[in-house]
């Protein structure tokens, strides 16, 4: 089976991770992770959810992110990518949800009852925190882990 994450249009044309109308999410583990999706699935209006196993991540991620050797992006999407591989590393596991025409808080709240470590909306130019990330993704972040 293909990972979710290696569909190219995740990626911007500079190969960074930017999956645009997407939700990225990593959390504690792959049963917090299928919990999670469950929740998601059940928003109205939401398009396909898929757990993405720390494996995947680090397999898709972590090339393109050491490509760029963490240098710092206007959007800070290079930075985002180091987290997402540190996180994985760590055992993480990410959900990648297609938000269609749901409503952003709707999926921000049914993630809030599992142990989400962060959780970003990649919308056209713009990334939004749909969590409060957890000191140890803001570690991650920091290259402090």
């Amino acid at each position: 089976m293909t990972s979710p994450m290696a569909d190219k249009h995740l990626y911007r044309m500079d190969d960074v991770f930017y999956p645009r109308g997407h939700v990225f999410a990593l959390l504690a583990d792959a049963a917090a992770a299928q919990a999670a999706a469950a929740s998601v699935s059940a928003v109205r209006a939401v398009g396909p959810v898929a757990v993405v196993p720390p494996e995947a991540i680090i397999e898709h991620l972590g090339p393109r992110a050491d490509k760029t050797g963490g240098l710092p992006s206007v959007g800070r999407e290079h930075q985002f990518m180091l987290r997402f591989v540190e996180l994985a590393r760590a055992g993480r596991c990410g959900l990648l949800i297609a938000v269609d025409d749901a409503d952003p808080g709707a999926v921000a709240a049914a993630l809030a009852s599992h142990p989400v470590e962060l959780a970003y909306l990649y919308r056209l130019l713009v990334i939004e925190e749909l969590v409060e990330s957890t000191k140890r993704a803001n570690d991650a972040a920091a290259g402090e882990l």
